[in-house]
């Protein structure tokens, strides 16, 4: 196994798991520390994460991100009150970064795709590809290792960012047209980037 080259500690199952493919993994010096109490944007992670690429890290990884849908200025949200096949649906709806606000976005430096973890369950972001109709592509964090449908490509679009899906090639949209507990659902399910899929 390659050596971990990080200060500071990865909160989050996914460094666990790059690490056991000997994959070289760095958490970016001082993103944890450095970080607001609410944590940091998207955009922040992102530019840290971009500014920190070599050919010495495979991998790198910022923690406590929140994401922010510039639809609607809510926070995205892992709904870990949720069960069966919505438990851990993202969902842009809260108004304040709390434990289910919080992320660890890992990028890997060569292909560019990340993937996404929620810290509050240490799982990691699925586009349930599997699912139909209003649901098709509904992100969840749960999975336990990253596969095709863990993995995302973060580009710039309008005045924001957009979270594209590496498995369906679908923009990531919050739902903001659906009501009650699906307000706001995220679902990689657009084929371009409008108000309704941008990030910060």
């Amino acid at each position: 196994m390659r050596e971990l080259s990080a200060r500071g500690r990865l909160a989050g199952l996914t460094g666990a798991l790059l690490l056991a493919a000997g994959i070289v993994l760095a958490v970016l010096p001082g993103a944890a520390a450095a970080a607001p109490a609410n944590g940091i944007s998207l955009t922040e992670a992102m530019s840290r994460l971009t500014a920190s690429h070599n050919t010495a890290q495979q991998v790198v990884c910022s923690n406590n991100v929140y994401i922010t849908s510039r639809a609607n200025g809510r926070i995205v949200s892992a709904e870990l009150g949720y069960s069966g096949n919505n438990y851990a649906m993202l969902r842009a709806r809260a108004t304040a970064v709390g434990p289910w606000e919080r992320y660890t976005i890992c990028t890997d430096t060569r292909s560019g795709l990340s993937s996404i973890a929620s810290q509050a369950n240490r799982r990691i972001v699925s586009a349930e590809l599997g699912y139909s109709g209003g649901d098709y592509a509904m992100l969840r964090a749960r999975a336990t290792a990253v596969g095709p449908w863990e993995l995302y490509r973060i580009v710039s679009a309008g005045s924001g960012l957009a979270i594209i899906s590496a498995a369906n090639g679908r923009y990531v949209s919050a739902e903001l047209g659906y009501s009650g507990s699906r307000y706001a659902m995220l679902r990689a399910r657009a084929t371009a980037a409008g108000p309704w899929e941008q990030f910060q």
